[in-house]
């Protein structure tokens, strides 16, 4: 009979240890907002968002299934998390950018420092946060040293004149050595 108390005891002391650190309804498997939208930045940082290949390791953290085809891009030198709020099924983390200029093909580099807060939508699809909309929408937001490994690709592979002008002349703004 004692025996039988102690193990009662035991089950139900393993009972309410499990019940404490998950709660009941507790999404314990998905990650935080922050880092889904920081590891989206990231990956955008990096150049994923100019190729259909490397869109695909991002893809998994949005809800929409194709990388739109971008004609320009901006040059960040870095973004920061500056709120967010959690809900259940919907949340929001807003991000500021470090703009440095914007690219646009067909009309070069324009160097404008400035700042960018936008704000990241996102909703719980299977217990998972998406990113569900970008408010303002954004066109990619890269490093500098991704933006020219991009251009100097670009020129190595332009055959128009008047777009190669561009290119180079893109890569000079900033900084870029051959």
């Amino acid at each position: 009979m004692f025996c039988r108390c102690i193990l009662a005891l035991a089950v139900l002391s393993s009972c309410l240890a499990a019940g404490q650190s998950l709660p009941l309804g507790s999404r314990h498997s998905r990650q935080p907002v922050r880092t889904v939208v920081g590891n989206y930045c990231r990956l955008d940082f990096d150049g994923a968002r100019l190729s259909k290949e490397s869109w695909q390791q991002m893809k998994s953290l949005t809800t929409w299934k194709e990388n739109p085809d971008w004609q320009s891009f901006a040059v960040i030198s870095q973004y920061e998390v500056t709120a967010e709020s959690e809900g259940s099924r919907s949340s929001m983390v807003e991000v500021t950018y470090s703009i440095l200029g914007t690219f646009e093909r067909g009309i070069g580099y324009a160097a404008e420092r400035s700042k960018e807060s936008v704000v990241f939508h996102l909703k719980d699809v299977d217990e998972e946060w998406k990113i569900d909309d970008i408010d303002p929408s954004i066109i990619p937001h890269l490093s500098k040293p991704k933006a020219i490994a991009w251009l100097k690709a670009a020129l190595a592979g332009e055959k128009d004149t008047g777009n190669k002008i561009a290119l180079d002349k893109a890569l000079k703004e900033l900084g870029a050595t051959r």
